[in-house]
C-alpha cells in the first residue's frame, strides 16, 4: 500500500522507567486518537487495566536485549543499547506499515528508553512522551510485582530507576522541542489538561478524551507516608539529587514538595541503624511475605472450596446408601410375602416336581 503524497505521518513514543504510568499514558493518547497497535499485549495480575504495548515492538525490544545476552526484560544499567544492524531492517518495517495507514501513530514500550537514540535515528519525525514517578513509589510497585531479578539483590531497582530515569532526562535535554516529561501524578488528576499540555508543547492533532480512564488505586502513592523516602535519601543521594532534578526539569513536576514526603531530621532514620547494602532488603522482604500471605489465602480457600465439595459428595453418597437401604428392606419384605403365599408354594412345588420329572426323562434316555 503506497502512502498518499498529502498525508503527514506522525510517530509519537511512549516510553519511560517501568511502573511510572506509561501503560495509562498510552491509553489516554489512544482514546486522544493516537494509534498505538493493534495487537496489544493482553492485562494480566502485573497490570490489571491492560499494558498498551504494541506485541511486535515488544518482541523486537526483546529479541535485541537477548541477542546481546542482555535480560530481555530490561533490567539493565545501560545507558544506552546498540541495536545490531540485522535488527534495522526489521524495524524499519515496523515503522513503514504503520506511518502508511496511520497519520498519527505510535507505541508505548519501558523497553525503548535504551534504544531512544536508534529510535530518534530511524525517525527524526518522532515526538517522545515521557512520564516519571518518584523512585520509592516505583520500588515500591516493582516489590509488590515481585520481579524475582530483585529478590537477592533489592537494591537493583534504585539503580535501574536511576539508570532509566538519567537517560530519559539527558534525551530530553538533547531534543526539548520534542520531548515532553511529565510526573504521572499528572494522569491522577486531570487527563484533559495532560492532552492540552501535549498539544501545545508538540503540535500534535489530538482530540480531548471525553471520559477519565484512571482508576483510583492502580497508582497508589501509600508508601509516601512511610520512612522508605527518608532511606533512600539517606543511602541514594544520587537517586534523590536526579529526581529533584527531573522536577526542576519537566514541563509538568508533581505538586507535592519533598519536604512533605522527607522528614526535615534525616539523622533520626541514620539511627535506625539501616546499612546502605541492605536497605531495601526489609522493603523487599515486606513485599515478598505479603505476596506468600496471598498465595497460602488463596490456597485456604482452594482447600476450604475443595473440602465443602467433597462433603457434598459424601451427603450425596449417604443419601444414594440410605436409598438403597430402602429400596433392599422394600424387597426383601416382598420376597418374604411372596413366599409366605399359598399360590407362591404351589407354584414352588411344580416347578420342583417338573424338575424331577425332567431328570427321570434324561435318566430313561440314558439308559436306552
Amino acid at each position: 500500500m503506497s502512502e498518499p503524497e498529502n498525508r503527514i505521518s506522525q510517530p509519537i513514543i511512549i516510553a519511560g522507567m517501568h511502573r511510572s504510568g506509561t501503560s495509562l499514558t498510552a491509553s489516554i493518547l489512544q482514546q486522544a486518537g493516537v494509534f498505538i497497535g493493534e495487537n496489544l499485549l493482553p492485562a494480566n495480575a502485573g497490570n490489571l487495566q491492560g499494558y498498551f504495548e504494541d506485541a511486535a515492538f515488544y518482541k523486537l525490544h526483546k529479541n535485541i536485549l537477548a541477542a546481546q545476552a542482555i535480560d530481555p526484560d530490561g533490567w539493565t544499567t545501560a545507558s544506552q543499547v546498540e541495536v545490531p544492524e540485522s535488527f534495522h531492517e526489521r524495524a524499519k518495517q515496523l515503522c513503514d506499515r504503520r506511518s502508511q495507514v496511520y497519520p498519527l501513530w505510535g507505541w508505548k514500550e519501558p523497553r525503548t528508553t535504551l534504544f531512544l537514540n536508534f529510535w530518534k535515528q530511524l525517525l527524526p519525525q518522532a515526538k517522545f512522551v515521557f512520564p516519571y514517578r518518584s523512585p520509592w513509589e516505583v520500588i515500591d510497585s516493582l516489590f509488590a510485582r515481585g520481579d524475582s531479578v530483585f529478590a537477592d539483590n533489592p537494591n537493583f531497582a534504585a539503580e535501574i530507576w536511576h539508570a532509566y530515569n538519567q537517560t530519559v532526562l539527558d534525551f530530553c535535554q538533547q531534543y526539548p522541542n520534542d520531548c515532553f516529561l511529565f510526573h504521572c501524578d499528572l494522569l491522577k488528576t486531570d487527563e484533559t489538561s495532560f492532552v492540552e499540555k501535549i498539544m501545545h508543547k508538540l503540535g500534535l492533532p489530538l482530540t480531548v478524551p471525553n471520559q477519565r480512564l484512571f482508576q483510583p488505586g492502580v497508582m497508589h502513592n501509600q508508601v509516601n507516608s512511610t520512612h522508605r523516602p527518608a532511606l533512600l535519601a539517606l543511602h541514594f543521594p544520587a537517586t534523590l539529587a536526579l529526581y529533584e532534578t527531573l522536577q526542576r526539569s519537566a514541563d509538568v513536576p508533581s505538586p507535592q514538595p519533598l519536604g512533605q514526603i522527607l522528614p526535615g531530621d534525616a539523622a533520626a532514620v541514620e539511627r535506625t541503624g539501616f546499612l546502605q547494602a541492605g536497605v531495601l532488603q526489609d522493603w523487599r522482604t515486606s513485599h515478598r511475605l505479603s505476596q506468600q500471605l496471598k498465595q497460602l489465602t488463596t490456597e485456604m480457600q482452594a482447600a476450604q472450596a475443595e473440602r465443602q465439595q467433597v462433603e457434598a459428595q459424601l451427603q450425596a453418597t449417604q443419601a444414594q446408601l440410605a436409598q438403597a437401604q430402602v429400596d433392599l428392606t422394600h424387597w426383601q419384605s416382598t420376597v418374604a410375602a411372596m413366599e409366605s403365599n399359598r399360590f407362591w408354594q404351589m407354584r414352588n412345588a411344580w416347578v420342583r416336581l417338573k424338575k424331577q420329572l425332567n431328570l427321570g426323562q434324561r435318566d430313561s434316555s440314558s439308559a436306552n
